[in-house]
Protein backbone atom coordinates (compact mmCIF):
# COMPACT_ATOMS: atom_id res chain seq x y z
CA UNK A 1 0.00 0.00 0.00
CA UNK A 2 1.39 3.53 -1.25
CA UNK A 3 0.48 5.71 2.09
CA UNK A 4 0.27 9.55 2.30
CA UNK A 5 2.16 11.61 4.96
CA UNK A 6 -0.44 11.19 7.11
CA UNK A 7 0.24 7.28 7.48
CA UNK A 8 -3.05 6.61 5.18
CA UNK A 9 -3.27 5.07 1.87
CA UNK A 10 -2.33 7.78 -0.89
CA UNK A 11 -5.93 8.96 -2.32
CA UNK A 12 -5.80 10.36 -5.87
CA UNK A 13 -8.96 11.83 -7.57
CA UNK A 14 -8.84 11.89 -11.47
CA UNK A 15 -11.29 13.60 -13.44
CA UNK A 16 -12.73 13.23 -16.43
CA UNK A 17 -13.17 15.41 -19.75
CA UNK A 18 -16.66 17.36 -19.42
CA UNK A 19 -19.34 15.39 -20.24
CA UNK A 20 -16.75 12.14 -20.36
CA UNK A 21 -17.64 9.10 -18.62
CA UNK A 22 -17.41 5.27 -18.73
CA UNK A 23 -20.05 4.04 -20.71
CA UNK A 24 -18.71 7.32 -23.49
CA UNK A 25 -15.31 5.49 -23.29
CA UNK A 26 -16.95 2.16 -23.97
CA UNK A 27 -19.09 3.71 -26.75
CA UNK A 28 -15.75 5.25 -28.26
CA UNK A 29 -13.89 1.76 -27.62
CA UNK A 30 -11.35 2.87 -25.23
CA UNK A 31 -12.97 2.05 -21.76
CA UNK A 32 -10.42 -0.82 -21.02
CA UNK A 33 -7.72 0.85 -22.26
CA UNK A 34 -7.97 3.79 -19.73
CA UNK A 35 -8.75 1.66 -16.79
CA UNK A 36 -6.41 -0.17 -17.27
CA UNK A 37 -4.10 2.08 -16.24
CA UNK A 38 -5.84 3.05 -12.95
CA UNK A 39 -6.35 -0.37 -12.23
CA UNK A 40 -2.34 -0.93 -12.53
CA UNK A 41 -1.83 2.82 -10.01
CA UNK A 42 -4.46 0.50 -7.45
CA UNK A 43 -1.88 -2.20 -7.93
CA UNK A 44 0.69 0.07 -6.84
CA UNK A 45 -1.51 0.86 -3.65
CA UNK A 46 -3.43 3.95 -4.73
CA UNK A 47 -6.78 4.94 -3.76
CA UNK A 48 -8.35 6.26 -7.53
CA UNK A 49 -11.19 8.10 -7.37
CA UNK A 50 -12.47 8.86 -10.93
CA UNK A 51 -15.14 11.36 -11.42
CA UNK A 52 -17.52 11.25 -13.94
CA UNK A 53 -20.03 13.41 -15.91
CA UNK A 54 -22.31 9.80 -16.56
CA UNK A 55 -25.34 9.35 -13.77
CA UNK A 56 -26.24 6.03 -11.89
CA UNK A 57 -25.75 3.20 -14.82
CA UNK A 58 -21.96 4.09 -13.66
CA UNK A 59 -22.75 1.27 -11.69
CA UNK A 60 -23.49 -1.48 -14.06
CA UNK A 61 -19.39 -1.13 -14.56
CA UNK A 62 -18.38 -5.05 -14.48
CA UNK A 63 -16.00 -5.52 -11.52
CA UNK A 64 -13.32 -6.63 -13.64
CA UNK A 65 -13.40 -3.24 -15.48
CA UNK A 66 -13.71 -1.68 -12.29
CA UNK A 67 -11.29 -3.10 -10.26
CA UNK A 68 -10.18 -1.04 -7.50
CA UNK A 69 -11.24 2.30 -9.18
CA UNK A 70 -14.62 4.16 -7.16
CA UNK A 71 -16.25 5.73 -9.75
CA UNK A 72 -17.81 9.31 -8.37
CA UNK A 73 -20.89 9.94 -11.00
CA UNK A 74 -23.44 12.92 -11.47
CA UNK A 75 -26.09 11.37 -9.03
CA UNK A 76 -27.65 14.52 -8.51
CA UNK A 77 -28.88 14.60 -12.29
CA UNK A 78 -27.60 17.88 -12.93
CA UNK A 79 -26.83 19.50 -16.52
CA UNK A 80 -23.27 18.76 -17.44
CA UNK A 81 -21.76 22.36 -16.92
CA UNK A 82 -23.41 23.36 -13.91
CA UNK A 83 -22.04 19.61 -12.61
CA UNK A 84 -18.96 20.86 -13.70
CA UNK A 85 -18.97 23.96 -11.90
CA UNK A 86 -20.38 22.60 -8.61
CA UNK A 87 -18.22 18.57 -9.23
CA UNK A 88 -16.39 19.92 -5.86
CA UNK A 89 -19.68 20.24 -3.75
CA UNK A 90 -21.24 17.34 -5.10
CA UNK A 91 -18.11 14.78 -4.41
CA UNK A 92 -17.18 17.61 -1.57
CA UNK A 93 -16.49 14.45 0.99
CA UNK A 94 -14.44 11.54 -0.80
CA UNK A 95 -12.50 14.87 -2.45
CA UNK A 96 -11.63 16.34 1.24
CA UNK A 97 -10.32 12.92 1.71
CA UNK A 98 -7.81 12.79 -1.56
CA UNK A 99 -4.08 13.80 -1.12
CA UNK A 100 -3.72 14.61 -5.31
CA UNK A 101 -6.15 15.62 -8.16
CA UNK A 102 -5.17 15.08 -11.61
CA UNK A 103 -6.75 14.81 -15.17
CA UNK A 104 -7.09 12.98 -18.12
CA UNK A 105 -6.18 16.84 -20.16
CA UNK A 106 -6.43 20.11 -20.95
CA UNK A 107 -10.37 19.70 -20.91
CA UNK A 108 -10.86 18.01 -17.69
CA UNK A 109 -9.01 20.78 -15.92
CA UNK A 110 -11.39 23.54 -14.81
CA UNK A 111 -13.38 21.28 -12.38
CA UNK A 112 -9.74 20.31 -10.39
CA UNK A 113 -9.01 24.00 -10.74
CA UNK A 114 -12.14 24.50 -8.93
CA UNK A 115 -11.66 21.83 -6.57
CA UNK A 116 -8.25 22.68 -5.67
CA UNK A 117 -9.40 25.79 -5.46
CA UNK A 118 -12.00 25.29 -2.93
CA UNK A 119 -10.18 21.96 -0.81
CA UNK A 120 -6.66 23.27 -1.17
CA UNK A 121 -5.37 19.98 -3.02
CA UNK A 122 -2.28 19.71 -5.01
CA UNK A 123 -3.25 19.48 -8.52
CA UNK A 124 -1.02 17.35 -10.94
CA UNK A 125 -1.88 18.02 -14.49
CA UNK A 126 -0.99 15.95 -17.66
CA UNK A 127 -0.73 17.53 -21.01
CA UNK A 128 -0.22 15.31 -23.65
CA UNK A 129 -1.36 18.44 -26.40
CA UNK A 130 -1.98 22.25 -26.16
CA UNK A 131 -5.70 22.85 -27.04
CA UNK A 132 -4.87 26.34 -27.89
CA UNK A 133 -2.40 26.03 -29.98
CA UNK A 134 -4.54 23.23 -31.74
CA UNK A 135 -7.23 25.93 -32.16
CA UNK A 136 -5.24 28.02 -34.34
CA UNK A 137 -5.38 25.64 -37.27
CA UNK A 138 -9.53 25.63 -37.20
CA UNK A 139 -10.68 28.80 -38.67
CA UNK A 140 -14.07 28.06 -37.24
CA UNK A 141 -12.62 28.71 -33.56
CA UNK A 142 -13.05 32.60 -32.43
CA UNK A 143 -9.84 34.15 -31.58
CA UNK A 144 -11.45 35.40 -28.18
CA UNK A 145 -11.74 32.02 -27.34
CA UNK A 146 -8.13 30.39 -28.06
CA UNK A 147 -6.86 33.48 -25.79
CA UNK A 148 -9.34 32.94 -23.30
CA UNK A 149 -8.13 29.36 -23.18
CA UNK A 150 -4.85 30.31 -23.18
CA UNK A 151 -5.02 32.07 -20.44
CA UNK A 152 -6.94 29.60 -18.50
CA UNK A 153 -3.76 26.57 -20.04
CA UNK A 154 -1.51 29.53 -18.43
CA UNK A 155 -3.16 29.51 -15.12
CA UNK A 156 -3.26 25.77 -14.82
CA UNK A 157 1.07 25.52 -15.16
CA UNK A 158 1.55 28.32 -12.30
CA UNK A 159 -0.87 26.65 -9.33
CA UNK A 160 -0.16 23.27 -10.81
CA UNK A 161 2.22 21.37 -8.35
CA UNK A 162 3.59 19.05 -10.72
CA UNK A 163 3.30 19.00 -14.79
CA UNK A 164 3.71 15.64 -16.86
CA UNK A 165 3.92 16.25 -20.43
CA UNK A 166 3.97 14.26 -23.43
CA UNK A 167 7.05 15.24 -25.06
CA UNK A 168 9.85 18.00 -25.29
CA UNK A 169 8.53 20.08 -27.66
CA UNK A 170 5.47 20.50 -26.01
CA UNK A 171 7.70 21.50 -22.49
CA UNK A 172 9.25 23.93 -24.18
CA UNK A 173 6.12 26.21 -25.81
CA UNK A 174 4.93 25.81 -22.01
CA UNK A 175 8.16 26.70 -20.26
CA UNK A 176 7.98 29.70 -22.77
CA UNK A 177 5.00 31.20 -21.45
CA UNK A 178 5.29 30.24 -18.01
CA UNK A 179 8.87 30.05 -16.88
CA UNK A 180 7.92 28.67 -13.37
CA UNK A 181 6.72 25.73 -14.73
CA UNK A 182 10.18 24.22 -15.88
CA UNK A 183 11.35 23.11 -12.70
CA UNK A 184 8.28 20.95 -11.73
CA UNK A 185 7.94 19.55 -15.31
CA UNK A 186 7.88 15.63 -16.41
CA UNK A 187 7.89 14.20 -19.68
CA UNK A 188 6.68 10.97 -19.68
CA UNK A 189 5.85 9.13 -22.77
CA UNK A 190 2.34 7.27 -23.19
CA UNK A 191 1.82 3.35 -22.31
CA UNK A 192 0.85 0.98 -25.24
CA UNK A 193 -0.56 -2.52 -24.66
CA UNK A 194 2.23 -4.25 -25.75
CA UNK A 195 0.26 -7.87 -25.83
CA UNK A 196 -2.87 -6.43 -27.47
CA UNK A 197 -0.59 -4.40 -30.02
CA UNK A 198 1.57 -6.62 -31.39
CA UNK A 199 2.31 -7.87 -34.76
CA UNK A 200 0.24 -10.25 -36.47
CA UNK A 201 0.02 -12.52 -39.65
CA UNK A 202 -2.36 -10.80 -41.40
CA UNK A 203 -3.09 -10.09 -45.01
CA UNK A 204 -1.81 -6.71 -46.10
CA UNK A 205 -5.13 -5.28 -47.58
CA UNK A 206 -3.89 -1.52 -47.59
CA UNK A 207 -0.77 0.18 -48.50
CA UNK A 208 -1.07 2.99 -45.27
CA UNK A 209 -3.68 3.30 -42.72
CA UNK A 210 -4.46 6.68 -40.79
CA UNK A 211 -5.81 6.41 -37.67
CA UNK A 212 -7.15 9.47 -35.86
CA UNK A 213 -10.05 12.45 -35.47
CA UNK A 214 -11.01 13.78 -39.19
CA UNK A 215 -9.52 17.52 -37.79
CA UNK A 216 -8.18 20.15 -40.12
CA UNK A 217 -5.06 19.76 -37.54
CA UNK A 218 -4.27 16.80 -39.19
CA UNK A 219 -3.41 17.75 -42.39
CA UNK A 220 -5.81 15.05 -43.66
CA UNK A 221 -6.11 17.00 -47.08
CA UNK A 222 -2.54 17.00 -47.77
CA UNK A 223 -2.57 13.70 -46.64
CA UNK A 224 -5.08 12.45 -48.98
CA UNK A 225 -3.85 14.15 -51.82
CA UNK A 226 -0.31 12.85 -51.50
CA UNK A 227 -2.21 8.87 -51.39
CA UNK A 228 -4.03 9.92 -54.41
CA UNK A 229 -0.72 10.77 -56.37
CA UNK A 230 1.76 7.83 -55.52
CA UNK A 231 -2.01 5.81 -56.39
CA UNK A 232 -1.59 3.68 -52.65
CA UNK A 233 -4.78 2.33 -50.92
CA UNK A 234 -5.06 3.99 -47.77
CA UNK A 235 -8.06 3.06 -44.50
CA UNK A 236 -8.87 5.75 -43.06
CA UNK A 237 -10.20 4.91 -39.37
CA UNK A 238 -11.91 7.82 -37.12
CA UNK A 239 -14.34 10.08 -37.01
CA UNK A 240 -15.28 14.12 -36.15
CA UNK A 241 -14.55 16.02 -32.84
CA UNK A 242 -16.70 15.92 -30.42
CA UNK A 243 -18.00 18.90 -28.78
CA UNK A 244 -19.85 19.06 -25.37
CA UNK A 245 -22.86 17.66 -26.83
CA UNK A 246 -21.05 14.76 -28.47
CA UNK A 247 -21.72 15.87 -31.63
CA UNK A 248 -19.05 17.02 -34.39
CA UNK A 249 -17.67 20.27 -33.89
CA UNK A 250 -16.92 20.60 -37.85
CA UNK A 251 -19.10 18.30 -39.67
CA UNK A 252 -18.61 20.66 -42.86
CA UNK A 253 -14.91 19.58 -42.58
CA UNK A 254 -15.55 15.43 -42.38
CA UNK A 255 -18.05 15.64 -45.77
CA UNK A 256 -15.95 18.00 -47.61
CA UNK A 257 -12.92 15.63 -47.27
CA UNK A 258 -15.27 12.60 -48.28
CA UNK A 259 -16.97 14.68 -51.18
CA UNK A 260 -13.15 16.29 -52.70
CA UNK A 261 -11.80 12.23 -52.35
CA UNK A 262 -15.02 11.00 -52.88
CA UNK A 263 -13.94 9.55 -56.76
CA UNK A 264 -10.48 7.96 -55.49
CA UNK A 265 -11.23 4.37 -54.90
CA UNK A 266 -8.11 3.97 -52.94
CA UNK A 267 -9.45 5.74 -49.76
CA UNK A 268 -11.73 3.01 -47.62
CA UNK A 269 -13.84 4.91 -44.91
CA UNK A 270 -14.24 3.22 -42.30
CA UNK A 271 -15.38 4.72 -39.30
CA UNK A 272 -15.08 4.77 -35.50
CA UNK A 273 -13.24 1.47 -34.23
CA UNK A 274 -12.94 -0.14 -30.54
CA UNK A 275 -9.17 0.22 -29.61
CA UNK A 276 -9.74 -3.88 -29.34
CA UNK A 277 -10.30 -3.70 -33.04
CA UNK A 278 -7.38 -1.42 -33.97
CA UNK A 279 -4.60 -4.38 -34.00
CA UNK A 280 -6.43 -6.29 -36.56
CA UNK A 281 -6.38 -3.23 -38.73
CA UNK A 282 -3.34 -1.70 -38.54
CA UNK A 283 -1.57 -5.23 -39.04
CA UNK A 284 -3.54 -5.01 -42.47
CA UNK A 285 -1.28 -1.83 -43.65
CA UNK A 286 2.54 -1.42 -44.73
CA UNK A 287 2.44 1.57 -43.14
CA UNK A 288 0.57 4.56 -40.56
CA UNK A 289 0.56 7.97 -41.76
CA UNK A 290 0.40 10.81 -39.10
CA UNK A 291 1.29 14.30 -41.01
CA UNK A 292 -0.53 16.74 -38.77
CA UNK A 293 0.27 20.51 -38.47
CA UNK A 294 0.86 19.86 -34.40
CA UNK A 295 0.63 16.84 -32.12
CA UNK A 296 1.62 15.76 -28.82
CA UNK A 297 2.25 12.56 -28.31
CA UNK A 298 -0.37 10.73 -31.19
CA UNK A 299 -1.68 7.10 -29.45
CA UNK A 300 -2.25 5.78 -32.78
CA UNK A 301 1.95 6.54 -33.89
CA UNK A 302 2.48 4.45 -30.67
CA UNK A 303 0.25 2.15 -31.55
CA UNK A 304 1.52 1.40 -34.81
CA UNK A 305 5.15 1.10 -33.47
CA UNK A 306 4.00 -1.74 -31.25
CA UNK A 307 2.34 -3.32 -34.07
CA UNK A 308 5.68 -3.42 -36.04
CA UNK A 309 4.33 -1.19 -38.21
CA UNK A 310 6.47 1.95 -39.47
CA UNK A 311 5.18 5.21 -39.48
CA UNK A 312 5.07 8.45 -42.12
CA UNK A 313 4.82 11.58 -39.84
CA UNK A 314 5.53 14.89 -39.98
CA UNK A 315 8.01 16.60 -38.44
CA UNK A 316 6.06 18.22 -35.97
CA UNK A 317 5.86 17.63 -31.82
CA UNK A 318 5.86 13.93 -30.26
CA UNK A 319 5.99 12.50 -33.66
CA UNK A 320 8.89 14.39 -34.84
CA UNK A 321 10.94 13.71 -31.38
CA UNK A 322 9.79 9.79 -31.29
CA UNK A 323 10.26 8.55 -34.42
CA UNK A 324 14.04 8.36 -35.72
CA UNK A 325 14.22 8.83 -39.41
CA UNK A 326 14.61 5.57 -41.76
CA UNK A 327 15.06 3.22 -38.76
CA UNK A 328 11.64 3.58 -37.18
CA UNK A 329 9.29 5.14 -39.68
CA UNK A 330 9.72 8.28 -42.20
CA UNK A 331 9.78 12.03 -41.07
CA UNK A 332 8.06 14.58 -43.49
CA UNK A 333 6.99 17.81 -44.04
CA UNK A 334 3.37 18.90 -44.07
CA UNK A 335 2.85 19.37 -47.71
CA UNK A 336 1.25 17.09 -50.29
CA UNK A 337 4.36 16.94 -52.44
CA UNK A 338 6.86 16.07 -49.63
CA UNK A 339 4.33 13.49 -48.21
CA UNK A 340 4.48 12.07 -51.47
CA UNK A 341 7.91 11.62 -51.78
CA UNK A 342 8.25 10.29 -47.99
CA UNK A 343 5.26 7.58 -49.33
CA UNK A 344 7.67 6.69 -52.50
CA UNK A 345 10.84 6.30 -50.32
CA UNK A 346 8.84 3.69 -48.08
CA UNK A 347 7.93 1.57 -50.93
CA UNK A 348 10.62 1.61 -53.38
CA UNK A 349 12.81 0.17 -51.06
CA UNK A 350 11.22 -3.08 -49.30
CA UNK A 351 13.87 -4.11 -47.53
CA UNK A 352 13.85 -0.51 -45.61
CA UNK A 353 10.21 -1.04 -44.60
CA UNK A 354 10.80 -4.32 -43.33
CA UNK A 355 13.93 -3.08 -41.34
CA UNK A 356 11.45 -0.42 -40.06
CA UNK A 357 8.70 -2.79 -38.59
CA UNK A 358 11.22 -4.80 -37.05
CA UNK A 359 13.11 -1.72 -35.31
CA UNK A 360 9.40 -0.26 -34.46
CA UNK A 361 8.64 -3.13 -32.10
CA UNK A 362 11.79 -2.86 -30.50
CA UNK A 363 11.24 0.48 -29.46
CA UNK A 364 7.56 -0.37 -27.86
CA UNK A 365 9.40 -3.24 -26.57
CA UNK A 366 11.79 -0.98 -24.81
CA UNK A 367 9.73 2.49 -23.98
CA UNK A 368 6.02 1.69 -23.73
CA UNK A 369 5.46 -0.07 -20.67
CA UNK A 370 2.27 -0.03 -18.88
CA UNK A 371 4.20 -1.47 -15.51
CA UNK A 372 7.13 1.31 -16.01
CA UNK A 373 4.74 3.71 -16.92
CA UNK A 374 2.41 3.23 -13.44
CA UNK A 375 5.17 3.04 -11.55
CA UNK A 376 6.79 6.99 -12.28
CA UNK A 377 3.22 8.05 -12.27
CA UNK A 378 2.52 6.36 -8.57
CA UNK A 379 6.33 7.83 -7.81
CA UNK A 380 5.78 11.30 -8.49
CA UNK A 381 2.31 11.81 -7.16
CA UNK A 382 3.86 10.40 -4.10
CA UNK A 383 6.62 12.95 -3.94
CA UNK A 384 3.60 15.45 -4.43
CA UNK A 385 1.83 14.31 -1.64
CA UNK A 386 4.42 14.62 0.69
CA UNK A 387 5.84 17.93 -0.65
CA UNK A 388 2.50 19.41 -0.25
CA UNK A 389 0.53 17.94 2.85
CA UNK A 390 -2.79 18.47 2.96
CA UNK A 391 -4.28 20.19 6.03
CA UNK A 392 -7.07 18.82 7.95
CA UNK A 393 -10.95 18.77 6.55
CA UNK A 394 -11.88 20.83 9.25
CA UNK A 395 -9.80 23.39 8.31
CA UNK A 396 -9.68 23.35 4.69
CA UNK A 397 -13.41 23.68 5.13
CA UNK A 398 -13.29 26.53 7.49
CA UNK A 399 -10.98 28.24 5.15
CA UNK A 400 -13.79 27.53 2.06
CA UNK A 401 -16.42 28.88 4.28
CA UNK A 402 -13.99 32.12 5.21
CA UNK A 403 -13.47 32.78 1.80
CA UNK A 404 -16.74 32.61 0.68
CA UNK A 405 -18.55 35.21 3.34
Amino acid sequence: MTNSPSGKPLTVSVFMEVTSSPRTWEGMGILEREMKLLRALCDRGLRVNLISYGGQAENDMPASTRGGVRVLYNWMGLHPRTYMKRVFQVHALPLLRSDVLTSFDTHSMLAMLRAHWAWSIPMVMNMSYSWPLAARINPTVPQSQIIEAQAYEDEMLTKAACVIVANTDLLHTFVDRVPEAASKSHVMALYVDRDLFRPMEREKRYDLIYVGRLARIKNLEAMLEAVVRTKKTIAVIGGGTPGPDGEDIDPQYTAGLKHQFGEYKGIHWLGMKSNEELPAYINQARALMLCSFSEGLPRSMLEALACGVPVIGSRVGGIASTLRHEATGILCETDAESIAAAIDTVFSQPLLLQAMGANARQYALANLSLPEYSRRKVELLTDIARRHPVDSAAKRVASYIMRKR
